[in-house]
C-alpha cells in the first residue's frame, strides 16, 4: 500500500475542507446565527486557523506550491467575507425598516 499523495489529491482534499468551512458559514447565515451568536465567530476563527495549518503543512511537504496554498486561503477568506458583508447589509437594511 502506497502512502504517497499527489498534488491533485492534496488539492482535492484541501478544497473539500475549504468547502466544509464555507458551508458551515452559509448554513449559519440562513438562520441569522452569525449576527446573534458571538461564539460562532470563534468557531470560524478556529476552523480557519486549523485549515491554514493544513495548507501550510501541504506546502511544507511539497504536495502543493506556496502560491496554490495562498490562493486557496485567499479564495476562502474572500468567500467568507462576502457572506459576512451580505449578512451585515441584510441586518442593516432590516434595522432601517424598523
Amino acid at each position: 500500500m502506497s502512502n504517497t499523495i499527489n498534488t491533485t489529491t492534496a488539492l482535492e482534499i484541501l478544497m473539500a475542507d475549504a468547502e466544509k468551512i464555507y458551508q458551515l458559514i452559509t448554513k449559519q447565515q440562513a438562520t441569522l446565527c452569525l449576527a446573534q451568536c458571538p461564539a460562532f465567530e470563534e468557531i470560524v476563527d478556529t476552523q480557519m486557523f486549523g485549515f491554514s495549518k493544513q495548507v501550510m503543512y501541504a506546502t511544507q511537504i511539497g504536495v502543493i506550491t506556496e502560491e496554490a496554498g495562498h490562493r486557496i486561503l485567499s479564495d476562502l477568506e474572500k468567500a467568507l467575507n462576502n457572506v459576512y458583508t451580505a449578512l451585515y447589509d441584510e441586518v442593516k437594511g432590516t434595522n432601517k425598516g424598523e
